[in-house]
This record gives C-alpha cells, sequence and structure tokens, in this order.
C-alpha cells in the first residue's frame, strides 16, 4: 500500500515532489500546474475522511512506529515488490501473447473451414431445394391418387353388389330371407342413384349400371312373384303375425302394378273359396259335433236367421281386416336389418302404391260369393213377408249392419253396396205392405159411428204405429238415420188413416165433423206420445191440427149461444169470425127488447147444459169444458158490447124493465 503524501515527513515529500519533477522534465507534454492542484487535492481532503483514517489505520498496523527508517524500508519494500510484480506481470503477459497467436492461427483455421462450410451448405441447399420440390410433386400426386382410390372404391360400393349378394337376388334355390329384402333395398338405390351419373360426365357408366340393375330387378320381382303366388294360397289368417315376409314381398311388388294385383287377385280368390265354404257350413252346420247351432235352424224367425248372418258378416269381416292388416303392417322390431345404416332407403318400398289401400277392395272382393248368398236369402225373406211390423224389424237390423260395415270399409265398397239394396229392398217391402194396407180401407171405407168415435180402422193402424214404434225405439240406427226411419213410418203408417179420417168428417155437419177429427187426432196423440222422438219431432204437427177443429167448435157453439139467446138479430158473425153489431133504429124497438129479454132468460138456464149435449160425444172431458167456457166466454164478452150500445139509447128506447139483464149477472149465471 503507498503511504499517504500528506503522512511522509517533510524530507521525504521533498523527494517525491523532485521525482515527479524529474518525471514532469521528462515528459515535457504535461502542464506546469500539477504541483498546485494536487497540493490543493491533498489541502482539501478533510482530516474526517474515512477514507483516510482506514489508510492511516493500515498504516499504523504496518509500520508500527512512524519514523524515517520504517518509511524508507517499506517504501523499498514497496518498490521491491512492485518491481517483482511488474517482471512477473510481463512474463504472464508474454504467454498471453503467445496463447493469443495460437488463437490467431486457430481462428485463421476457422475461418478457413466455415468458408468451406459455407460453400458446401450453398451447393446442399440448392441441392436440397431441388429435392424438396420434387417431394411436394410426390406428395401432391399421392394425395391425388389417394383421392381417386377413395371415390373408386366409394362407386364400387355405391354402384355395384358383391357376388354373394348377387347370387341372393337371383338364385332360385334360396328361400326370401330378411338378407333378400336387404340386397333388393340396395338394388333399387343403385338404380335410383345412376340418376347422378346420366346427369354428370359418368354417363356411359350409369346407363350400363342401370342395366345391369334393372335386370338384376326384374329377376328379383319375378322370383318373388312366383314365390308370393304360392306363399299366399296358403297363407294362414288364424295365425298372421308369422306372415311379416309375406308382407315385404307384397311391399316389393307395389313397384310392378301388375305383379301386384296379380297376386292380389290370387289372395282374394283363395280367401274367397275359404270364406265361402265357412259361410255354407255357418249355414248348414257342415260338421256334426260343433258348439254351434246352424243359423238355418233359425229360418222360421226372419230377424233372428238374417241377423245371425249379418252377425257372421261382421264378424268374418273384422277379422279378415285384422288378419290382413297383420300381414301388411310389420311391427316395428321387424324392420329389415339393412336399414339400420340406410334409413333413407326406407322409403324406396312405397314409393309407388301403398298396400294398405288394397285391404278393404280385398276384402270386398273376398266376400263377393258369401254376399251374393245372402244377399239372395236375405230379399227372399223380405219378398216372403208382408207384416209390417216384422218388415220394418228387418229394415232395422240391416240399416244398422249398413252403418257398421260403412264405418270399417268405407262407402264405395261392394259390401256397403249389398246392404244398400237390402235396405232399398226391404223399405219398398216395406212401403208396398202399409199402402196396401191404406188401398184395402180406402177401397171399403167404413162410415162413422152414432158416438163420433175413432174407426176401427184408425184404432188398428195406430196399434200398428205403436208396435213400429217400439221397434224403431229398440233399434241401434245412428241419429243421422233416425229422421227418415221415423218420417217413413209416420207418412206411410200413420198420417194416411188421419186423412182418411178426414175423408169421413166430410160427410158430418158441423160441429159433429170437427168432433169426430178431434177425437180421432187425440187418440194419434195419445199414440204419438208413447214415441220419445214423435212426441218431440211430430206432436207438434197433430196439436195444430186440433187447435183449428177445437177452434171451429167453439164458433159453432158461439154461433149456437147468439142464436139461442135471440142475440143473432142483432149480433152477426162473418166466415173470418169476426163480431159485427147490427144495431140501428129501425131493428131496435120496445118490442124487439122485450122479445129478446124473454128469449135470453129462457136460455141462461139451459146454455151450459146444451153445450154439453152438442159436445157430449167428444172423448175428453176436460176438453169439452174448455170448449165450453171459450164459447161461453165470447158470447159474455159479445152481451157486454151489447149491453153499452143499448144504455147509449133514449130512454124511450131502451130501459131496465124491459131488459134486466146485466153483463155481471150473465157472467153469474154463466159460470
Amino acid at each position: 500500500m503507498t503511504t499517504p503524501d500528506i503522512l511522509l515527513p517533510l524530507e521525504d515529500r521533498n523527494e517525491q515532489y523532485s521525482t515527479e519533477d524529474a518525471q514532469l522534465q521528462e515528459n515535457p507534454g504535461l502542464k506546469s500546474n500539477h504541483l498546485p492542484v494536487k497540493a490543493s487535492q491533498i489541502l482539501s481532503t478533510s482530516v474526517t475522511d474515512p477514507d483516510i483514517k482506514e489508510g492511516l489505520s493500515a498504516f499504523i498496523s504496518i509500520v508500527g512506529s512512524n519514523n524515517a527508517d520504517n518509511r524508507r524500508q517499506l517504501r523499498a519494500q514497496m518498490l521491491q515488490e512492485l518491481a517483482s510484480s511488474s517482471s512477473q506481470v510481463v512474463q504472464d503477459f508474454g504467454l498471453i501473447a503467445l496463447q493469443v497467436g495460437y488463437i490467431g492461427d486457430t481462428l485463421e483455421l476457422l475461418h478457413e473451414t466455415f468458408a468451406d462450410i459455407a460453400t458446401r451448405s450453398d451447393r446442399g441447399e440448392a441441392d436440397i431445394r431441388t429435392t424438396l420440390q420434387e417431394r411436394d410433386t410426390l406428395l401432391l400426386e399421392r394425395l391425388r391418387v389417394r383421392r381417386r382410390e377413395a371415390l373408386l372404391h366409394a362407386f364400387l360400393e355405391k354402384f355395384t353388389l358383391p357376388v354373394a349378394d348377387l347370387a341372393k337376388l337371383t338364385s332360385a334355390s334360396q328361400a326370401l330371407e330378411d338378407d333378400f329384402f336387404d340386397t333388393l333395398i340396395r338394388v333399387k338405390a343403385i338404380y335410383s342413384d345412376c340418376q347422378v351419373l346420366l346427369g354428370s360426365e359418368s354417363t356411359r357408366a350409369g346407363v350400363e349400371i342401370m342395366d345391369q340393375m334393372t335386370k338384376n330387378l326384374n329377376s328379383a320381382y319375378q322370383r318373388v312373384y312366383l314365390w308370393l303366388q304360392r306363399e299366399l294360397k296358403f297363407v294362414s289368417f288364424e295365425s298372421p303375425v308369422g306372415n311379416h315376409r309375406v308382407r315385404k314381398a307384397l311391399d316389393v311388388l307395389t313397384s310392378r302394378p301388375g305383379l301386384f294385383q296379380s297376386c292380389m287377385d290370387t289372395l282374394a280368390e283363395s280367401r274367397q273359396q275359404t270364406l265361402t265354404d265357412a259361410f255354407n257350413m255357418a249355414l248348414t252346420g257342415g260338421e256334426r259335433g260343433m258348439d254351434t247351432k246352424p243359423i238355418d235352424m233359425m229360418a222360421h224367425d226372419p230377424i233372428r236367421y238374417i241377423g245371425d248372418m249379418l252377425a257372421w258378416l261382421h264378424s268374418t269381416l273384422v277379422s279378415e281386416l285384422e288378419a290382413l292388416q297383420a300381414i301388411f303392417e310389420l311391427p316395428p322390431a321387424s324392420k329389415p336389418r339393412g336399414t339400420t345404416h340406410m334409413p333413407e332407403l326406407e322409403a324406396v318400398i312405397d314409393d309407388t302404391l301403398n298396400v294398405r289401400d288394397h285391404m278393404r277392395p280385398l276384402v270386398d272382393k273376398s266376400l263377393e260369393t258369401v254376399l251374393s248368398v245372402l244377399r239372395f236369402r236375405t230379399e227372399q225373406v223380405i219378398s216372403s213377408h208382408e207384416e209390417p211390423t216384422l218388415l220394418y224389424g228387418l229394415l232395422n237390423i240391416l240399416t244398422f249392419y249398413r252403418e257398421t260395415f260403412k264405418k270399417a270399409m268405407g262407402p264405395e265398397t261392394l259390401v256397403i253396396s249389398a246392404m244398400d239394396s237390402l235396405v232399398s229392398a226391404a223399405t219398398r217391402q216395406l212401403q208396398s205392405c202399409l199402402r196396401d194396407l191404406v188401398r184395402a180401407v180406402q177401397h171399403d171405407i167404413p162410415t162413422t159411428t152414432m158416438d163420433l168415435s175413432p174407426p176401427v180402422f184408425l184404432l188398428e193402424a195406430l196399434s200398428r204405429f205403436k208396435d213400429l214404434d217400439k221397434k224403431f225405439e229398440a233399434s241401434l240406427i245412428s241419429e243421422s238415420y233416425k229422421p227418415i226411419a221415423f218420417d217413413m213410418i209416420y207418412s206411410e203408417a200413420l198420417q194416411p188413416y188421419i186423412q182418411g179420417c178426414q175423408t169421413l168428417s166430410t160427410d158430418l155437419a158441423s160441429p159433429k165433423s170437427h168432433i169426430f177429427m178431434v177425437n180421432c187426432l187425440e187418440v194419434s196423440k195419445n199414440t204419438l206420445r208413447l214415441s220419445p222422438y214423435g212426441a218431440k219431432h211430430y206432436l207438434h204437427l197433430l196439436e195444430d191440427i186440433v187447435d183449428e177443429h177445437i177452434a171451429s167448435i167453439i164458433f159453432y157453439l158461439h154461433e149456437h149461444f147468439l142464436e139461442m139467446s135471440g142475440l143473432s138479430r142483432f149480433i152477426s158473425t162473418k166466415d173470418d169470425k169476426d163480431i159485427k153489431l147490427l144495431l140501428d133504429s129501425a131493428s131496435l124497438t120496445q118490442d124487439t127488447i122485450t122479445e129478446c129479454a124473454l128469449q135470453l132468460d129462457e136460455f141462461l138456464p139451459v146454455a151450459i147444459s146444451d153445450a154439453e149435449v152438442q159436445l157430449s160425444h167428444l172423448s175428453r172431458p176436460s176438453l169439452r169444458k174448455t170448449i165450453v167456457r171459450h164459447a161461453l166466454d165470447q158470447f159474455v164478452k159479445d152481451f157486454a158490447s151489447f149491453e153499452a150500445l143499448l144504455l147509449e139509447l133514449p130512454p124511450t128506447i131502451f130501459s131496465r124493465e124491459l131488459f134486466p139483464r146485466t153483463t155481471r149477472e150473465i157472467q153469474i149465471l154463466l159460470g
């Protein structure tokens, strides 16, 4: 460590300064103000500076005592160490220079090596660039090849069939299993997809594939047709659940309407023979030991006989529909296995016809022979009976089953046509019988009785109408047909007889004609009230006619009261039943008033009894009292008007002594 200059003795500092001066003289380039600056630096240093204190402490620890010898020894020692260190540094720098030379040679060698590497890299880069371009070209080519390969595989999978599948489709030795139908669906899909090829650049391939698929489809359809022809002849309708392959085959043939219709005809012929035999067996009981009795055993009871035949037809029709539905409609669990991964092919089967549309015509054709036998037997029963009640019962049964069959089969079928024909035959026969009865009455029409009671032919007609109405109420015909059914029995079994009574009444004088018609209409009303439907819809027609006849009777009684009381010379009634007073000075005198009063006094005691005698033949006493009361009320009203006009006459003509009766007295006397 160098001792600070401020601590050196004076003589040492002089030596230092002289040495520095000598250095300055050797270096003439240095400026002459070095010492003042140095001195100012020393003088400006504070005694309390930490660096000064640390340096002094270190110096004391080395020197021990601060004297000139120690300082000179220290300086000599320091110079010696400095020289030794400088020599060592020079040696070290010599080694460093040697190493730097080696490094320089090495760097030059590295430079040459890196230059050679750079040259080789440039040449390799050019080679690699060419290789990469070739690689990209090969990758693109491989990608195109793979795409073509994938397209080829997809095309082959889409438009070709494996040999094994083609053998399933065309080989006649194999049965029609689910694999066959799956393959057929596949062929149909290929044929349909060829339309895409025809619209693209692959027209030739599309035509060739379509030709091949057409041949395959024709072979498959022919095979299905032949197999189905055999199966339909022996198909079981008792347990049709296992016939799902028949339904699949029928679905397949919907694309070939001619083949499909031929199969339907085959099935219809088979079922027609079977159902005809079953119907004949049900009629005659073909086998002994049967639990059910033959229908022909009930031929003596026409309603039971025809009802049993129609019930058998209904049961058979429903069974046929259910069996065909089980055959034609696949359950959800029996879908073709091949449609799980191709759901779009499910609609390929039913694209032309719907098998369900052929169920009702098939049942219709199967029952054709049965309907012919049923129609013949029913028409024979209808034509051989002339009892209206029995015929109406048959008509109700036929109408009920016609409505039932129409719900199951629809309106445009042979079953409904046959039932319409039978209903028309029964209706004509019933109308003919009822009209014959009416003509018999018209041919030998009786005369009215003395008591004006309803004639026998009306009572018989009402009894017959009551029986017909019971049949009507007990029938199960639809509400829409009830107005037609009831109107027929009303217009044919009741209304002509009421008109006959009206004809009889024309031979009677009033009020007997009206009383006779009221009696006939009242008994008709009582019979019609027993029918809920007739009472609701037709009773008001008879009530209106009864009201007209009652009004005529009241009008007659009113005129009779005026005539018997003597007021008819002063009061006139016209055909329109209006009342007109005929009062003038010539007709009203004291004599005429006195005569009228005397006649009125004679009339009042016997008015009611005389009226009841006039109406004694009315069948209903309450109606008789009502008619008399209305006639008396009108008479009292006319008398009140007559009395009011009398009171307006002068006293010289009218006085209470001549005509003492008042309106109040008349009301009391007439009850």
